[in-house]
Order: C-alpha cells, then structure tokens, then sequence
C-alpha cells in the first residue's frame, strides 16, 4: 500500500509542481520505478509515432523540415545570446514580451524541433554552436576587456552535456553506437537478429534505470532550489530535465531500429549495413 501511495504522490505533486520533501523521499522509494518504468515506455511509442508524423510531413513538403525550422532557430538563438550578453537588448525584450523573453527563446525553438525527423541532430548542432560563442565571446572579455560573466564557465558544461546524451540518442539510431558489427555481419540472419534485438532490448532497459534516476535528481535539485553558478535565477534542474526527456528519446531509437531490423528479417536485403557517424537516419 505504501508503494501504490507513494506512486500517487509522485504523478500528483509533478502534475501539480507541488514539490516537497516527501515528494522526494516518495521519488526515493520503490515507487519510482513503478511510474517511470511504464512512463518510459510509453513516451517512447508517442516520440516514435511523433517521428512518423514527421517524416510523413516532410514527405509532403518535399523537402527537410529543417530548411524552414533551422533559419529561425539561428535568429532566435542569436537572439537569445545578444541579451545574454548585451543588456539592453535583455531589458528591450523584457519590455516587449512581458518578462517571458526567457521562456519564448527556448520553447520556439523547441515546438520548432517537433516538427523535425531528427531532433537530436539539431539539439546537437545549436549547443555546440552557442558553447563556442560563449566560451569565444568570454575568452575575448576576460583576455582584451578584462571582464567577464561568471556564467560564462558554468553554462557551457551543462550544454556539453546536453548534447552528449542527444547526440547518444542520434547515434543509438545511426547505429555507431557500441554495435559491433564487425564481428555480427559474419553471423547468420537469425543470429543477426538476436543480437541486434538484445541491443535495444538492453538499451530499453538502460533508458527505465536512466529515466528514473534521472527524475530523482532533477527532483532533488528542484526541491533545494539549485541555481546554475554565475547566474542569479537560473534554475540547475531547468538543464537537468532535458536529461530524462534525452533517455526517452532513445528508448524510442532502440523501439524503432527493432521495427526496422524485423522488417529487413523479412526481406531479402542485409541486416547490417555500414554505419556513417552524422549520417542520415
């Protein structure tokens, strides 16, 4: 009974935002694994039929989504790094979007991503992109104005490791991730099956145990109010929720390169073929 109350309490008080110590004990306890075990599951089948709609989209475009989407993201973003860094622009659109300037430079950008086959791609590019301009802008402050943002050293490791775990997931579907597939080409069909099954099987079961653990510390980090270092109001578990959002993701790479290998078991064609690290997937 305790562990049926504790699962209340942890899909009530998230639902809600409502959290407290005993939500975090609640995340502690058994009961987490009963609600992020299915949860992960079960966004993995909405984000794999969400890469369906998209990919249906953008056969109906003709052309990659990211032809429209990448162009306003890179405004956006260009954007969002002039008020990090200037002022006046900061106070200009705080002015002109009722001090939510912060939350409409990063949820355009992510409804943007939605609508893209290959998410993780895009997630990937624009951290390294604003990493570098952080680290490049802060080198010239510290070095020629001898000033510099104290953000400027604790913002980028934390976007080093957002696009550590995406670009996992881009690769889990690329498959240059641990495959191994020297050694499985040499095995038969059936033998080439199983082992790729036992991949995502384990990827599966590595995405509930990352999802989980995850939560719990995004949860902890919220409920002791963690500030990134350098910065006054923003928020460490901001960062850290894209980390059990990333496992998801990959949990819905692993469903969907299962779907494909049994369609190629299927056919006549190769079960592996040559991976290309940043190739199309």
């Amino acid at each position: 009974m305790s562990i049926l109350a504790d699962m209340s309490t942890i899909v009530t008080a998230t639902l809600s935002g409502d959290i407290n110590f005993n939500v975090v004990k609640a995340y502690r306890s058994d009961a987490a694994w009963y609600v992020f075990a299915p949860l992960t599951l079960i966004g993995a089948v909405l984000f794999y039929y969400r890469e369906r709609l998209a990919e249906g989209f953008e056969q109906r475009l003709g052309v990659s989504t990211t032809k429209y989407t990448h162009p306003i993201i890179a405004i956006i973003l260009t954007i969002a790094l002039c008020a990090a860094f200037l002022p006046p622009v900061a106070e200009a659109l705080k002015s002109a979007t009722g001090d939510n300037h912060r939350l409409l430079l990063v949820m355009l950008p992510i409804l943007l991503i939605l609508f893209e086959r290959s998410p993780e791609r895009t997630i990937v590019v624009y951290c390294y992109i604003i990493m570098a301009v952080i680290i490049f802008v802060g080198v010239i402050q510290r070095f020629v104005f001898s000033v510099q943002v104290p953000w400027s050293t604790t913002i980028p490791p934390l976007l080093f490791m957002v696009m550590a775990w995406y670009g996992c997931a881009l690769n889990i579907r690329l498959r240059t991730h641990l495959s191994f597939s020297e050694f499985r080409t040499k095995l038969g069909r059936k033998g080439q099956l199983f082992w790729l099954t036992f991949d995502n099987v384990l990827w599966l079961l590595f995405c509930v145990i990352a999802v989980t653990t995850t939560s719990r510390v995004t949860v902890n980090t919220y409920d002791n109010f963690a500030i990134v270092l350098g910065t006054d109001d923003i928020m460490r578990w901001w960062f850290l929720l894209t980390m059990p959002l990333c496992f998801i993701l990959l949990a819905a790479r692993a469903i969907e390169n299962m779907i494909e290998d049994f369609t190629k078991f299927k056919g006549d064609g190769p079960m592996i073929e040559q991976a290309v690290i940043g190739g199309d997937t």
